[in-house]
């Protein structure tokens, strides 16, 4: 590829990255992005008050207030220039998972994802605080574009002759959906992303540049310039986050090999007083100030007293928390919580796999560099060295802020971009040419776009205006909020724990609807009326409050509660709802739940009827006293639907000939999973009490079981040992009643 082609190529990237980056910032509501509104609010404050917070400021800022101050200096000219903000206009979800305590399982309802309510304020055209954060936002994609341009200079000073891998590395994190969004995002992130971008660029050239000099005197005179340049840019970055100190110690420990190579201590003593005294200069003093604020300078102790204080956590904690670092280095959206189709993520995974798999194949081809590699000056200096060095460094850091206090997400690794960019890259150009990376680029972007177009958007998307289902059950039930329940359309039949039950309820608001939003509470019921589901929250999966309807709209608000995992199953729940948590709720339909798997089937003992089987039956003891009770515990076998019949199970003590002398009757299973429900193949256990009589004469009785039909009060056909039984009466074992 030439340099031209590869010049336009990268103009038409960085344009699809900024219609990305701005496009995430349109759809996400705003602070729906990790900690997005404590970021804006800090910014806010420096604009108000014209001086920088500290932690003991009130207002919505927390540990932001200690974060170092450039990029929110930069925003507060923004949100100065617009007008400002109110922090009252925040309008909380009380239910909001951030955190996704939802699980991480597959399969997760957008429930109750977003922080904060979004009323009409922030529709278009932007005003006020809505036009200045959106503006930030803007201010994020600026700082991105400049990451982009740094890898691809990055690229073209590690592969001078191939500006394709220059290209294919720029493009990879252009269309990351995860760098877009939090590039669409008020952070201080998109600050320190670029600044280490830039940062590690300007050390690639400039010990590249050393390497192919051969005049030393000449190398470190005509590096004066870019050694002075990286100093402030490395003190632009302590500003913009605390991992410029890490990028610090790190630039200025690789020039100090670079210049006791080319000189001596001469050498060494113009790098520190080039790169390390203009950063210092730069960032030093937000150093000493936190010394003085807190006694500590990077403030650490300050993120970790306003996280809950230091936790003791292991390094096999760590790995195990891993896997959602990996996702959301590549997508993860809102607070981490909106996540997109796994395909996403496997297209990603498998490109990550492609990748690697070419840079070790391209790496073990060449044996003999191998078997010749030692740990030298310049060994150090290579550029895959540095790469390498400086992924390390941000993966140390983080680690060593992971065993004290929650950091699992992937951004945190964004300042070390450029080391996986450029791997990627190089791993990729190991298989065939052009094809292999424009079909990776071709379905990185698809990811970025559906994730854009489809997976935000769905997330917060408002209940559509519409009328009652046919399909839904009629209530017609006006609550004292001032809310009508007109119907209620049940769209799980069947759930096993830890499934999603959906309902659509059907709203409207009349005209005496009181002023406070009242939260919904979507109850499931299960054995003995336990409850075994709670879901609550504002209407419209936590995204509408009632207070913003129209009144007399129809609003059809689909919603979802999650079967308890340790439900007693099978058995058929009762749906409910209310607005008022005191209360108890309305019976709006019912879910088959059944057990996550089955147990076997097994060579009956019994065959009752043409569908049903009995596998085993027991009774509890083998003697009693009169007055005690006594259990009989049977395991049933479907071996086919049953049909409607209303089936009642007896057990009886005594000659089943004659007229028990106990007995226990009703519904199969409590009436709580009715026969109608039972499908093929389903195997489950009864537990029946048989209270015996109080003046009951000592002796051996019989305990037999039957099945009959409520409805025609017949007893079930019952074949034991290949022939019918002529009571249709099975039984079980003889029970000794001792005085």
């Amino acid at each position: 590829m030439s340099v031209r082609l590869s010049r336009s190529l990268l103009i038409l990237t960085l344009s699809i990255y900024l219609a990305l980056a701005v496009g995430y910032g349109v759809v996400t509501p705003l602070f729906e992005t990790p900690d997005e509104h404590l970021h804006y609010f800090t910014a806010d404050f420096i604009a108000r008050e014209g001086r920088l917070p500290t932690t003991r400021d009130p207002g919505p800022m927390a540990q932001e207030s200690a974060q170092p101050p450039l990029y929110y200096v930069l925003a507060s000219m923004i949100v100065r220039a617009t007008g400002g903000a109110d922090d009252a206009s925040l309008w909380a979800n009380p239910r909001s998972n951030p955190e996704d305590p939802l699980g991480e399982s597959l399969v997760q309802p957008p429930l109750n994802i977003n922080a904060f309510i979004h009323g009409p304020a922030e529709g278009w055209p932007w005003r006020g605080y809505v036009l200045s954060a959106h503006l930030a936002r803007m201010l994020s994609a600026v700082f991105g574009l400049g990451t982009l341009i740094c890898i691809y200079g990055a690229g073209r000073v590690v592969w001078p002759s191939d500006p394709g891998s220059a290209l294919v590395a720029t493009a990879l994190v252009a269309f990351l959906p995860q760098f877009a969004f939090i590039h669409g995002a008020v952070s201080n992130d998109a600050a320190i992303t670029f600044f280490s971008a830039a940062a590690i660029w300007q050390l690639l050239r400039i010990t590249n540049d050393e390497l192919r000099m051969t005049n030393e005197e000449a190398g470190l005179s005509s590096s004066t310039g870019s050694l002075a340049l990286l100093g402030m840019t490395i003190g632009l970055a302590m500003l913009s986050k605390t991992a410029g100190l890490l990028l610090l110690v790190f630039c200025v420990a690789v020039l100090l090999v670079w210049a006791w190579r080319r000189g001596g201590r001469r050498h060494v003593s113009a790098v520190v007083a080039l790169v390390a005294l203009p950063a210092l200069l730069l960032g030093g003093w937000w150093l000493w100030r936190n010394w003085v604020l807190y006694g500590d300078p990077t403030a650490a102790n300050q993120f970790i007293l306003l996280a809950g204080g230091e936790r003791p956590y292991t390094l096999r904690q760590v790995w195990h928390d891993m896997d959602r670092v990996w996702t959301s280095l590549f997508a993860r959206f809102g607070w981490m919580n909106v996540r997109p189709p796994v395909w996403v993520w496997f297209a990603w995974s498998g490109i990550a796999a492609l990748a690697a798999i070419g840079a070790l194949l391209r790496v073990t081809r060449n044996r003999r560099s191998l078997h010749q590699f030692h740990l030298s000056p310049a060994t150090l200096l290579h550029p895959a060295m540095i790469l390498l060095g400086w992924f390390a460094v941000v993966g140390l850091g983080w680690l060593q802020f992971m065993l004290r206090t929650p950091a699992d997400q992937g951004r945190l690794f964004f300042p070390a971009l450029i080391p996986l960019a450029l791997a990627a890259a190089y791993g990729l150009g190991r298989w065939p040419r052009p094809w292999t990376q424009l079909g990776v680029i071709g379905l990185a972007l698809l990811t970025s776009v559906y994730s854009l177009a489809v997976v935000i958007p769905s997330a917060y998307a408002l209940p559509p205006p519409a009328a009652a289902s046919a399909e839904a059950t009629p209530l017609d039930i006006q609550f004292p909020e001032g809310l009508e329940l007109l119907g209620a359309r049940v769209e799980t039949a069947e759930a096993r724990p830890g499934d999603w039950a959906w309902v659509t309820l059907y709203w409207s608001a009349l005209p005496n609807r009181t002023d406070g939003a009242p939260l919904v509470y979507l109850e499931l019921f299960g054995r003995d009326y336990e409850r075994i589901g709670l879901q609550s929250g504002y209407h419209g999966r936590g995204n509408y409050p009632a207070t913003l309807w129209p009144v007399g709209e129809i609003v059809a608000d689909r919603a979802a509660v999650r079967v308890l995992d340790d439900a007693a199953a099978p058995v058929e729940a009762r749906l409910t709802v209310k607005l008022d948590e005191t209360l108890s709720g309305i019976d709006i339909g019912t879910v088959k739940v059944i057990p996550a798997h089955w147990p076997e089937p097994v060579m009956p003992i019994a065959t009752l009827g043409d569908s049903i089987e009995l596998a085993s039956a027991e009774v509890s003891t083998t003697s009693a006293a009169p007055g005690e009770t006594v259990e009989v515990h049977l395991r049933w076998q479907v071996i086919a639907p049953p049909g409607p019949a209303q089936l009642h199970l007896f057990a009886h003590l005594g000659d089943p000939a004659a007229q028990p002398l106990a007995q226990a009757d009703g519904p199969v299973m409590g009436g709580q999973y009715p026969a109608r429900l039972w499908a093929a193949g389903e195997v489950f256990d009864e537990t029946v009490a048989l209270t015996l009589p109080g003046d009951l004469p000592p002796g051996e009785y019989p305990v037999t079981v039957g099945l009959y039909d409520f409805d025609s009060g017949l007893r079930l056909p019952l074949w034991a040992d290949g022939r019918r039984l002529p009571t249709d009466a099975l039984p079980v074992s003889s029970l000794l009643i001792i005085r």
